[in-house]
């Protein structure tokens, strides 16, 4: 007898996880799901919520709402202990309401989900030492696009885009007809995601952690130096224009080469756009695998069943069904964003969709910091307050880049001051 019990005692002890995980499943439970998915992929996501309610075999009902001031939304329900169960926002914010996000670093014994399947630098990108805060869902990137009909027209070949930056610049000079209303090069001043894909390409990461401190590297960046110049000049010659969103003159056919991510190609597929698409053009800095990921997290003013709930969608959207298909892929064949996971990646659908191989084709190993540290509180900060009036100051002041950087320089020190 006594033998019995110790061995049910080391049964429990080593299945402790998969009990937590089917204690409640035969009790309903309703839990909110909040996010800010208001575009065409809202009506994908809402769907996806859907098919999980009728097809879950744990009694589960997600009830989404989505909401464009989903943020305020969230900080005032959390603020007054109450809130969903289950949001979805970028790592960014993973800092702003460190205080109420759960650490979900066991949902793979509860679940069974094999974390083998997950890309491990966006994993990394989710987790504060061995913390994980977030879930992957969707990998934001961003990708060289160019127009192959403007690029035969010019004499290039459509199939070849720029290798360097420098090829960049000849290529614009060469694409660009006044005639026609046509720019060689389409990187907007007001775009500051996309300048800061390219700037940290040449000239680095704009903050990192020296000696223990935050340390921003604007003043004197020789990478960035050369970035500014190009795109200045570039404005001045007449090859790139002065728009403040360049994506609808790419997509209307006017441009010839841009830097923009997946959402871009359902216009460009609508209107009929022959274009190429590929990695960023490499820089100074070296190999980089930037992008911004976006993850399901579960807050902390819900109860264990709840939480449990959570962890059973999360596990449902990267389960695939007999046919292979999980609705992680699903997500990825619709909306042309890479997938976080190997199996989706080996799919053959997947294989087959020449975006997906594309945006999927960056080195995970490389590093994927966007533009600072990935674990730099204040990447939207340096974004907004830094970043966005030096390229508006380069574009429409009467001041020289090196100066530009020097007020960048103190916008940020004034950014990383807050967090040293």
């Amino acid at each position: 007898m006594k033998k019995t019990l110790c061995m049910l005692l080391v049964v429990v002890m080593a299945l402790s996880g998969t009990l937590f995980a089917t204690a409640f499943a035969e009790e309903p439970i309703t839990i909110q799901f909040w996010n800010s998915f208001t575009g065409a992929d809202g009506a994908i996501l809402e769907r996806l919520v859907e098919q999980f309610n009728e097809e879950n075999e744990w009694g589960i009902t997600v009830e989404m709402d989505i909401s464009p001031s989903f943020t305020e939304q969230l900080s005032s329900a959390l603020a007054a202990d109450s809130g969903p169960a289950l949001v979805l926002f970028s790592t960014a914010f993973r800092f702003q309401y460190a205080d109420y996000l759960k650490d979900i670093s066991d949902i793979f014994d509860v679940t069974g989900m094999d974390k083998s399947d997950f890309i491990q630098s966006y994993l990394d990108y989710c987790s504060e030492g061995d913390a994980l805060y977030l879930l992957p869902f969707q990998i934001v990137g961003y990708y060289m696009m160019w127009n192959k009909d403007l690029f035969e027209e010019a004499g290039l070949d459509p199939e070849t885009p720029p290798a360097n930056w420098d090829e960049w610049a000849d290529f614009a000079a060469r694409i660009t007809n006044e005639d026609k209303n046509v720019y060689g090069s389409g990187l907007s001043y007001n775009y500051p995601y996309q300048a800061a894909h390219i700037m940290q390409r040449i000239g680095g990461l704009a903050v990192t952690k020296e000696d223990g401190v935050w340390t921003a590297h604007f003043e004197g960046n020789e990478g960035y130096i050369k970035y500014l110049t190009m795109f200045r000049d570039m404005i001045k010659n007449g090859y790139n224009p002065t728009d403040a969103d360049t994506d609808p003159t790419f997509t209307a056919g006017q441009l010839g080469m841009t830097v923009t991510g997946p959402w871009t190609t359902g216009a460009l597929d609508t209107n009929g756009i022959n274009y190429g698409i590929a990695l960023v053009p490499e820089g100074d800095a070296g190999p980089m695998n930037s992008v911004e990921v976006i993850g399901f997290a579960v807050t902390n003013v819900v109860s264990e069943e709840e939480q449990l709930a959570a962890y059973r969608f999360m596990q449902w959207w990267n389960t695939a069904n007999d046919e292979g298909i999980s609705p992680c892929l699903t997500w990825s064949l619709e909306n042309g964003f890479p997938s976080y996971t190997f199996s989706a990646q080996e799919n053959e659908e997947y294989k087959a969709n020449q975006k997906l191989v594309v945006t999927s084709s960056a080195d995970p190993t490389a590093p994927t910091d966007f533009i600072v540290d990935s674990s730099f509180p204040g990447t939207n900060e340096i974004l907004q307050d830094v970043i966005a009036p030096l390229m508006s100051a380069v574009t429409f002041e009467d001041i020289s880049i090196e100066d530009a950087l020097v007020a960048a320089q103190a916008n940020a020190d004034a950014v990383v001051a807050r967090y040293n």
